[in-house]
């Protein structure tokens, strides 16, 4: 019995060094993939960032595996360039009378381009509890811009004031959405103030009372179609600054 237990042990023993080793062997390849993927999700992020061309950017960034939520914001930051780009071809048309004609097209590549971007958004955020705070407010802020931008086309070719309505009421409350986010998010307080901007500056000259009102006039929607555009976030989705009501004049 003595003899069979000298051998058993050291087996036992030889067995449970196998299992270690295996356990470090396994640990080792598995941090030394994310390490790799990390390096390599560096560089797809660098070279995208180098290029101006969002369009190539954001083909760069799909290359990335998985699509890290970074890189996902990343594409939807340059998809809201894009967007701006599409409604600045689609207001030279309407003014031109030769593009003119082009214009139904360039509407439909538009709004098919925010619908895009607005799934995105909704497909991201479902994410939100594995997300970080960082990532979070920035997606409700450029949801809130597509939505905003969204309500502008809806008036310019539907008319359609109360869904307009519904859709600008959306987009402040992604706003807020985002200004609840970003307060408890540790950052410099320009950039931490950036949906409180964008708020604001769409709540601005009464434009949001101005939604309240019930079928205005023809002349009053126009009016508010113009400041929906002059209101529409630029790059990124955020404002430029500080609302022009709360600058100080040197």
């Amino acid at each position: 019995m003595k003899s069979i237990l000298k051998l058993i042990i050291p087996l036992i023993g030889a067995f449970v060094l196998v299992l270690l080793g295996v356990n470090r062997i396994l640990e080792y390849r598995h941090y030394a993939t994310l390490e790799s993927q990390n390096k390599k999700l560096q560089q797809i992020n660098q070279t995208a960032d180098a290029l101006d061309d969002d369009a190539a950017a954001i083909t760069v960034y799909k290359k990335a595996v998985p699509p890290y939520p970074e890189v996902q914001l990343r594409i939807i930051q340059r998809q809201w360039s894009i967007a701006l780009e599409l409604i600045h071809q689609v207001q030279l048309a309407r003014r031109n009378l030769i593009l003119e004609e082009e214009t139904p097209a360039l509407m439909k590549k538009l709004t098919d381009h925010l619908g895009e971007m607005k799934n995105q958004c909704s497909t991201l955020l479902s994410e939100n509890d594995s997300l970080r705070r960082e990532i979070i407010w920035r997606i409700y802020n450029l949801q809130a811009s597509v939505k905003l931008m969204t309500a502008f086309l809806v008036l310019q070719n539907e008319r359609n004031w109360e869904k307009a309505q519904g859709i600008l009421r959306e987009a402040i409350a992604d706003f807020k959405s985002a200004i609840d986010v970003v307060d408890r998010v540790s950052g410099s307080s320009g950039e931490r103030n950036i949906p409180r901007w964008n708020l604001e500056l769409l709540s601005a000259q009464q434009n949001v009372k101005r939604f309240e009102m019930v079928q205005p006039p023809s002349e009053g929607r126009l009016q508010l179609e113009d400041n929906l555009e002059v209101l529409i976030p630029e790059k990124g989705g955020y404002a430029p600054g500080e609302p022009i009501e709360r600058r100080v004049e040197k």
